[in-house]
Protein backbone atom coordinates (compact mmCIF):
# COMPACT_ATOMS: atom_id res chain seq x y z
CA UNK A 1 0.00 0.00 0.00
CA UNK A 2 1.37 3.43 -1.01
CA UNK A 3 0.72 5.42 1.84
CA UNK A 4 1.16 8.56 -0.01
CA UNK A 5 -2.65 7.80 -2.08
CA UNK A 6 -3.79 7.15 1.71
CA UNK A 7 -6.18 9.98 4.19
CA UNK A 8 -6.82 8.84 7.51
CA UNK A 9 -9.06 11.01 9.46
CA UNK A 10 -9.25 8.66 12.81
CA UNK A 11 -10.02 9.42 16.12
CA UNK A 12 -6.48 9.73 18.24
CA UNK A 13 -7.33 6.69 20.59
CA UNK A 14 -8.24 4.35 17.66
CA UNK A 15 -5.77 5.36 15.49
CA UNK A 16 -2.74 2.77 16.20
CA UNK A 17 -5.63 -0.33 16.13
CA UNK A 18 -7.00 0.95 12.31
CA UNK A 19 -3.97 2.86 10.35
CA UNK A 20 -2.26 -0.51 9.41
CA UNK A 21 -5.63 -2.05 7.76
CA UNK A 22 -5.61 -2.54 4.04
CA UNK A 23 -7.14 0.33 2.70
CA UNK A 24 -6.18 -0.17 -0.40
CA UNK A 25 -7.88 -3.62 -0.95
CA UNK A 26 -12.00 -3.41 -1.17
CA UNK A 27 -13.37 -4.54 1.74
CA UNK A 28 -14.54 -7.84 0.38
CA UNK A 29 -11.41 -8.90 0.05
CA UNK A 30 -9.70 -8.85 3.26
CA UNK A 31 -7.60 -11.21 4.27
CA UNK A 32 -9.15 -13.35 7.66
CA UNK A 33 -5.43 -14.42 8.28
CA UNK A 34 -4.39 -11.48 8.56
CA UNK A 35 -7.49 -9.97 10.59
CA UNK A 36 -9.73 -11.10 12.65
CA UNK A 37 -12.92 -10.84 11.77
CA UNK A 38 -16.61 -11.09 13.88
CA UNK A 39 -18.82 -13.38 13.35
CA UNK A 40 -21.65 -11.16 14.05
CA UNK A 41 -25.06 -11.26 12.55
CA UNK A 42 -26.60 -7.84 10.72
CA UNK A 43 -29.12 -6.52 9.70
CA UNK A 44 -29.96 -5.49 5.71
CA UNK A 45 -27.58 -3.34 4.44
CA UNK A 46 -27.27 -1.73 0.82
CA UNK A 47 -23.32 -1.51 1.47
CA UNK A 48 -20.49 -4.29 2.54
CA UNK A 49 -20.06 -3.94 6.23
CA UNK A 50 -17.79 -5.97 7.91
CA UNK A 51 -16.86 -6.29 11.65
CA UNK A 52 -13.25 -7.08 13.17
CA UNK A 53 -11.77 -7.16 16.46
CA UNK A 54 -7.78 -5.69 17.06
CA UNK A 55 -5.76 -5.41 20.08
CA UNK A 56 -8.13 -2.94 22.08
CA UNK A 57 -11.10 -2.47 19.96
CA UNK A 58 -14.03 -4.29 18.18
CA UNK A 59 -15.39 -2.46 14.93
CA UNK A 60 -17.57 -2.18 12.33
CA UNK A 61 -16.71 -0.58 9.25
CA UNK A 62 -18.66 -0.03 5.88
CA UNK A 63 -17.29 0.35 2.54
CA UNK A 64 -19.10 3.93 0.72
CA UNK A 65 -17.64 6.39 -0.83
CA UNK A 66 -15.74 9.75 0.29
CA UNK A 67 -18.93 12.05 0.36
CA UNK A 68 -20.68 9.75 2.29
CA UNK A 69 -18.19 8.61 4.55
CA UNK A 70 -17.26 11.86 5.70
CA UNK A 71 -20.99 13.05 6.09
CA UNK A 72 -21.66 10.12 7.74
CA UNK A 73 -19.25 11.14 10.38
CA UNK A 74 -19.73 14.09 10.98
CA UNK A 75 -23.55 13.56 11.57
CA UNK A 76 -22.77 10.45 14.01
CA UNK A 77 -20.77 13.27 15.80
CA UNK A 78 -23.28 15.99 16.10
CA UNK A 79 -25.96 13.56 16.70
CA UNK A 80 -24.07 12.86 19.68
CA UNK A 81 -23.16 16.18 21.04
CA UNK A 82 -27.67 16.24 20.69
CA UNK A 83 -27.51 13.95 22.90
CA UNK A 84 -29.09 11.39 20.25
CA UNK A 85 -28.43 7.60 20.34
CA UNK A 86 -26.48 6.81 17.71
CA UNK A 87 -23.09 4.89 16.61
CA UNK A 88 -19.79 6.46 17.98
CA UNK A 89 -17.68 7.16 14.78
CA UNK A 90 -14.07 6.33 15.19
CA UNK A 91 -13.41 7.57 11.41
CA UNK A 92 -13.12 7.62 8.07
CA UNK A 93 -10.51 6.42 5.48
CA UNK A 94 -9.79 7.63 1.97
CA UNK A 95 -7.72 5.73 -0.92
CA UNK A 96 -7.50 7.43 -3.88
CA UNK A 97 -4.26 8.19 -6.44
CA UNK A 98 -5.22 11.67 -7.96
CA UNK A 99 -8.05 12.26 -4.84
CA UNK A 100 -8.55 15.82 -5.46
CA UNK A 101 -8.44 15.64 -9.61
CA UNK A 102 -12.05 15.46 -10.93
CA UNK A 103 -10.99 13.40 -14.11
CA UNK A 104 -9.69 10.80 -12.34
CA UNK A 105 -10.68 7.08 -13.55
CA UNK A 106 -9.26 5.67 -10.09
CA UNK A 107 -13.01 5.71 -8.28
CA UNK A 108 -10.92 4.78 -5.29
CA UNK A 109 -12.02 3.25 -1.99
CA UNK A 110 -13.51 5.07 1.10
CA UNK A 111 -14.31 3.89 4.35
CA UNK A 112 -16.60 4.36 7.30
CA UNK A 113 -15.41 3.45 10.47
CA UNK A 114 -17.68 3.02 13.58
CA UNK A 115 -17.09 1.59 17.09
CA UNK A 116 -18.60 -1.78 17.71
CA UNK A 117 -22.01 -1.30 20.30
CA UNK A 118 -21.85 -3.90 22.84
CA UNK A 119 -24.56 -5.85 23.35
CA UNK A 120 -26.83 -4.14 20.59
CA UNK A 121 -28.94 -6.73 18.20
CA UNK A 122 -29.89 -6.21 14.87
CA UNK A 123 -34.02 -5.90 15.00
CA UNK A 124 -34.68 -8.39 12.88
CA UNK A 125 -32.80 -10.71 15.24
CA UNK A 126 -34.74 -9.28 17.67
CA UNK A 127 -37.71 -9.85 16.42
CA UNK A 128 -37.28 -13.83 15.53
CA UNK A 129 -35.82 -14.47 19.13
CA UNK A 130 -39.08 -13.88 20.79
CA UNK A 131 -41.63 -13.21 18.20
CA UNK A 132 -44.37 -11.88 20.86
CA UNK A 133 -46.83 -9.10 20.70
CA UNK A 134 -44.83 -7.95 23.86
CA UNK A 135 -41.61 -8.11 22.20
CA UNK A 136 -42.50 -6.25 18.95
CA UNK A 137 -43.97 -3.25 21.18
CA UNK A 138 -40.69 -3.05 22.80
CA UNK A 139 -38.89 -2.74 19.89
CA UNK A 140 -41.54 -0.10 18.03
CA UNK A 141 -41.69 2.24 21.45
CA UNK A 142 -37.80 2.13 21.38
CA UNK A 143 -37.87 3.16 17.34
CA UNK A 144 -40.66 5.75 18.22
CA UNK A 145 -38.69 7.15 20.82
CA UNK A 146 -35.69 7.75 18.92
CA UNK A 147 -37.73 8.84 16.23
CA UNK A 148 -39.86 11.73 17.75
CA UNK A 149 -36.08 12.32 19.12
CA UNK A 150 -34.66 13.37 15.93
CA UNK A 151 -37.98 15.49 14.83
CA UNK A 152 -37.52 17.67 18.08
CA UNK A 153 -34.59 18.13 17.51
CA UNK A 154 -34.96 19.48 14.19
CA UNK A 155 -33.84 16.29 12.40
CA UNK A 156 -35.05 14.93 9.39
CA UNK A 157 -34.10 10.90 9.13
CA UNK A 158 -35.20 10.43 5.42
CA UNK A 159 -34.97 7.07 5.34
CA UNK A 160 -36.74 6.25 8.66
CA UNK A 161 -36.33 2.32 8.72
CA UNK A 162 -36.18 -0.35 10.98
CA UNK A 163 -33.42 -1.64 8.78
CA UNK A 164 -31.56 1.52 10.16
CA UNK A 165 -31.71 1.36 14.08
CA UNK A 166 -29.84 -1.33 16.04
CA UNK A 167 -31.47 -2.15 19.53
CA UNK A 168 -29.14 -1.93 22.59
CA UNK A 169 -29.87 -2.85 26.28
CA UNK A 170 -28.74 -0.04 28.58
CA UNK A 171 -27.70 0.26 32.21
CA UNK A 172 -28.73 3.10 33.47
CA UNK A 173 -29.23 4.69 37.30
CA UNK A 174 -32.43 6.26 38.69
CA UNK A 175 -31.82 9.53 41.15
CA UNK A 176 -30.93 7.29 44.29
CA UNK A 177 -27.95 5.77 41.98
CA UNK A 178 -30.16 1.90 41.80
CA UNK A 179 -29.76 0.47 38.47
CA UNK A 180 -32.07 -0.55 35.90
CA UNK A 181 -31.98 -1.79 32.34
CA UNK A 182 -34.03 0.08 29.67
CA UNK A 183 -33.61 -1.25 25.93
CA UNK A 184 -33.17 1.60 23.24
CA UNK A 185 -33.16 2.13 19.98
CA UNK A 186 -29.69 3.65 18.13
CA UNK A 187 -29.29 5.02 14.79
CA UNK A 188 -26.97 2.95 13.33
CA UNK A 189 -27.25 4.55 9.62
CA UNK A 190 -26.63 8.46 9.06
CA UNK A 191 -25.96 8.82 5.33
CA UNK A 192 -29.42 10.55 4.70
CA UNK A 193 -30.03 12.54 8.38
CA UNK A 194 -30.26 16.37 7.19
CA UNK A 195 -30.50 18.63 10.32
CA UNK A 196 -32.55 21.55 10.04
CA UNK A 197 -33.10 24.59 11.30
CA UNK A 198 -36.98 24.06 11.51
CA UNK A 199 -38.42 20.84 10.82
CA UNK A 200 -41.99 20.99 9.12
CA UNK A 201 -45.04 18.71 8.86
CA UNK A 202 -43.79 16.90 5.64
CA UNK A 203 -40.87 16.12 6.86
CA UNK A 204 -42.43 14.35 10.00
CA UNK A 205 -45.03 12.79 7.36
CA UNK A 206 -42.63 11.52 5.12
CA UNK A 207 -40.29 10.11 7.96
CA UNK A 208 -43.49 8.67 9.47
CA UNK A 209 -44.44 6.78 6.32
CA UNK A 210 -40.94 5.35 5.63
CA UNK A 211 -41.00 3.51 8.95
CA UNK A 212 -44.21 2.57 8.36
CA UNK A 213 -43.09 0.98 5.50
CA UNK A 214 -40.71 -0.78 6.92
CA UNK A 215 -42.91 -2.03 9.28
CA UNK A 216 -44.71 -3.58 6.12
CA UNK A 217 -41.12 -4.56 4.86
CA UNK A 218 -40.32 -6.98 7.41
CA UNK A 219 -43.65 -8.40 8.56
CA UNK A 220 -42.87 -10.68 5.17
CA UNK A 221 -40.24 -12.27 7.49
CA UNK A 222 -42.88 -12.88 9.70
CA UNK A 223 -44.77 -16.51 10.90
CA UNK A 224 -47.81 -17.19 8.10
CA UNK A 225 -50.22 -19.18 8.91
CA UNK A 226 -51.89 -21.83 6.82
CA UNK A 227 -53.69 -19.42 4.66
CA UNK A 228 -49.96 -17.54 4.01
CA UNK A 229 -51.12 -14.52 6.23
CA UNK A 230 -48.99 -12.73 8.74
CA UNK A 231 -50.17 -14.44 12.36
CA UNK A 232 -51.19 -10.91 14.01
CA UNK A 233 -52.57 -7.20 12.87
CA UNK A 234 -49.82 -5.48 10.98
CA UNK A 235 -52.16 -2.15 11.41
CA UNK A 236 -52.73 -2.81 14.86
CA UNK A 237 -48.81 -2.32 14.92
CA UNK A 238 -48.93 0.64 13.39
CA UNK A 239 -51.46 2.55 15.29
CA UNK A 240 -49.05 1.12 18.38
CA UNK A 241 -46.00 2.71 16.83
CA UNK A 242 -48.32 6.29 15.85
CA UNK A 243 -49.00 6.29 19.64
CA UNK A 244 -45.84 5.65 20.79
CA UNK A 245 -44.32 8.36 18.61
CA UNK A 246 -47.53 11.52 19.21
CA UNK A 247 -46.81 10.41 23.09
CA UNK A 248 -43.18 11.07 23.43
CA UNK A 249 -42.72 13.44 20.72
CA UNK A 250 -45.08 15.71 22.81
CA UNK A 251 -43.68 15.04 26.19
CA UNK A 252 -40.76 16.13 24.52
CA UNK A 253 -42.42 19.48 22.81
CA UNK A 254 -43.30 19.98 26.25
CA UNK A 255 -40.71 19.35 28.46
CA UNK A 256 -38.96 21.73 26.27
CA UNK A 257 -41.59 24.37 26.66
CA UNK A 258 -41.74 23.77 30.27
CA UNK A 259 -37.90 24.32 30.67
CA UNK A 260 -38.35 27.26 28.64
CA UNK A 261 -40.84 29.01 31.13
CA UNK A 262 -39.38 28.05 34.28
CA UNK A 263 -35.88 28.26 33.75
CA UNK A 264 -36.31 24.53 35.56
CA UNK A 265 -34.24 21.80 34.16
CA UNK A 266 -36.38 18.25 34.03
CA UNK A 267 -33.49 15.88 34.17
CA UNK A 268 -31.96 17.68 37.35
CA UNK A 269 -35.41 18.28 39.31
CA UNK A 270 -37.52 15.17 38.29
CA UNK A 271 -35.15 12.99 36.92
CA UNK A 272 -37.31 11.75 34.52
CA UNK A 273 -40.65 12.35 33.39
CA UNK A 274 -42.51 9.97 31.03
CA UNK A 275 -45.94 11.29 31.40
CA UNK A 276 -46.37 14.27 29.80
CA UNK A 277 -49.82 15.56 31.98
CA UNK A 278 -46.90 15.41 34.74
CA UNK A 279 -45.69 18.58 33.07
CA UNK A 280 -49.04 19.86 32.84
CA UNK A 281 -49.40 19.44 36.62
CA UNK A 282 -46.35 20.64 37.98
CA UNK A 283 -46.49 23.73 35.47
CA UNK A 284 -50.32 24.32 37.18
CA UNK A 285 -48.66 24.16 40.58
CA UNK A 286 -45.66 26.62 39.17
CA UNK A 287 -48.58 29.00 38.27
CA UNK A 288 -50.37 29.01 41.60
CA UNK A 289 -47.27 29.58 43.60
CA UNK A 290 -46.47 32.75 41.48
CA UNK A 291 -50.13 33.82 42.70
CA UNK A 292 -49.83 32.89 46.44
CA UNK A 293 -46.12 34.74 45.70
CA UNK A 294 -47.38 37.81 43.95
CA UNK A 295 -50.18 37.92 46.65
CA UNK A 296 -47.96 37.78 49.54
CA UNK A 297 -45.84 40.53 47.95
CA UNK A 298 -48.46 42.36 46.71
CA UNK A 299 -46.34 42.89 43.43
CA UNK A 300 -46.07 40.66 40.23
CA UNK A 301 -43.37 37.97 40.58
CA UNK A 302 -41.57 36.07 37.06
CA UNK A 303 -42.22 32.85 36.18
CA UNK A 304 -38.32 31.75 36.59
CA UNK A 305 -38.31 33.22 40.15
CA UNK A 306 -41.76 31.55 40.88
CA UNK A 307 -40.75 27.98 39.61
CA UNK A 308 -36.84 28.65 41.74
CA UNK A 309 -39.03 29.29 45.03
CA UNK A 310 -41.67 26.37 44.09
CA UNK A 311 -38.71 23.83 44.21
CA UNK A 312 -36.79 24.80 47.39
CA UNK A 313 -39.97 26.00 49.45
CA UNK A 314 -42.25 23.11 48.22
CA UNK A 315 -41.10 19.86 45.77
CA UNK A 316 -37.89 19.68 47.76
CA UNK A 317 -39.15 19.69 51.21
CA UNK A 318 -42.01 17.52 50.14
CA UNK A 319 -39.36 14.94 48.36
CA UNK A 320 -37.68 14.91 52.24
CA UNK A 321 -40.50 13.54 53.46
CA UNK A 322 -41.11 10.88 51.17
CA UNK A 323 -37.55 9.55 51.40
CA UNK A 324 -37.78 9.88 55.39
CA UNK A 325 -41.03 7.67 55.65
CA UNK A 326 -39.83 5.61 52.76
CA UNK A 327 -42.95 6.29 50.57
CA UNK A 328 -41.71 3.87 48.00
CA UNK A 329 -41.86 1.05 50.14
CA UNK A 330 -45.78 1.51 49.68
CA UNK A 331 -45.35 1.28 45.90
CA UNK A 332 -43.49 -1.21 44.23
CA UNK A 333 -41.08 -0.39 41.55
CA UNK A 334 -40.96 3.28 41.97
CA UNK A 335 -39.10 5.77 44.21
CA UNK A 336 -40.00 9.05 45.57
CA UNK A 337 -39.48 11.68 42.51
CA UNK A 338 -41.09 9.30 40.31
CA UNK A 339 -43.98 8.70 42.49
CA UNK A 340 -44.16 12.59 43.11
CA UNK A 341 -44.88 13.05 38.99
CA UNK A 342 -47.37 9.94 39.13
CA UNK A 343 -49.17 11.61 41.42
CA UNK A 344 -49.26 14.60 39.92
CA UNK A 345 -50.15 12.82 36.60
CA UNK A 346 -53.44 10.95 38.56
CA UNK A 347 -54.55 14.66 40.06
CA UNK A 348 -54.29 16.17 36.52
CA UNK A 349 -56.55 12.91 35.00
CA UNK A 350 -58.84 13.12 38.56
CA UNK A 351 -59.36 16.57 38.02
CA UNK A 352 -59.90 16.50 34.26
CA UNK A 353 -62.49 13.79 35.82
CA UNK A 354 -64.20 15.73 38.09
CA UNK A 355 -64.32 18.84 36.20
CA UNK A 356 -62.38 21.29 39.23
CA UNK A 357 -58.68 21.01 40.90
CA UNK A 358 -59.05 17.97 43.37
CA UNK A 359 -56.13 19.45 44.94
CA UNK A 360 -52.97 17.20 46.01
CA UNK A 361 -54.35 15.41 49.26
CA UNK A 362 -57.19 13.99 47.35
CA UNK A 363 -55.17 13.00 44.51
CA UNK A 364 -52.08 10.80 47.14
CA UNK A 365 -55.25 9.27 49.01
CA UNK A 366 -56.66 8.07 45.55
CA UNK A 367 -53.25 7.52 44.15
CA UNK A 368 -52.32 5.26 46.93
CA UNK A 369 -55.67 3.37 47.29
CA UNK A 370 -55.30 2.55 43.83
CA UNK A 371 -51.75 1.85 43.47
CA UNK A 372 -50.28 0.36 46.85
CA UNK A 373 -49.36 -3.13 47.93
CA UNK A 374 -49.75 -2.32 51.72
CA UNK A 375 -53.03 -3.68 53.84
CA UNK A 376 -55.65 -0.81 53.54
CA UNK A 377 -55.33 -0.21 57.64
CA UNK A 378 -51.45 0.57 57.46
CA UNK A 379 -52.00 2.43 54.19
CA UNK A 380 -54.61 4.20 56.27
CA UNK A 381 -52.09 5.37 59.01
CA UNK A 382 -48.95 6.51 56.73
CA UNK A 383 -51.34 8.50 54.80
CA UNK A 384 -52.59 10.26 58.07
CA UNK A 385 -48.91 10.39 59.37
CA UNK A 386 -47.68 11.80 55.14
CA UNK A 387 -50.64 14.48 55.53
CA UNK A 388 -49.68 15.87 58.82
CA UNK A 389 -45.89 15.87 57.87
CA UNK A 390 -46.66 17.63 54.59
CA UNK A 391 -49.38 20.28 56.48
CA UNK A 392 -46.00 21.76 58.17
CA UNK A 393 -44.41 22.50 54.46
CA UNK A 394 -47.33 23.81 52.91
CA UNK A 395 -48.88 27.30 54.06
CA UNK A 396 -52.21 27.61 55.24
CA UNK A 397 -54.68 28.56 52.51
CA UNK A 398 -52.21 27.08 49.66
CA UNK A 399 -53.92 25.05 46.68
CA UNK A 400 -51.27 22.69 45.99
Amino acid sequence: MDKKYLVLNIEPEFRADLQDLPWNVPLDQWNDKQIKFLDIRKGKSKHIVRFIKTKDFSFAIKQTNPISAYFESETFSKLINKGIHTLIPAGYVFYKKNLFEKNSEDDGLAFIITLLEAKSIPHSILFKWDFSEESRKTIYKAAAELLATLHNNNIFWGDASLSNILIKFIKAKDEQGKSYTELKAFLSDSETITILKQINDDHMKKDKKCFYDSMTAISKEFPKDEENKIVFDLSADKKYFKQEYESHYNLLQKSTEFENVTALEIKKHFFKITDQYSIDSILKQIEEHKWYLSEKKSKEVEMKFAAKDWIEKIYDPIIKEFNKLKIFDYFPNTNSVKLYTDIMAHKYYLSIEKGEDVGIYSAIRSYSTKHSNKEESLLSKFMDKLLKRLNKIVPQNYNL
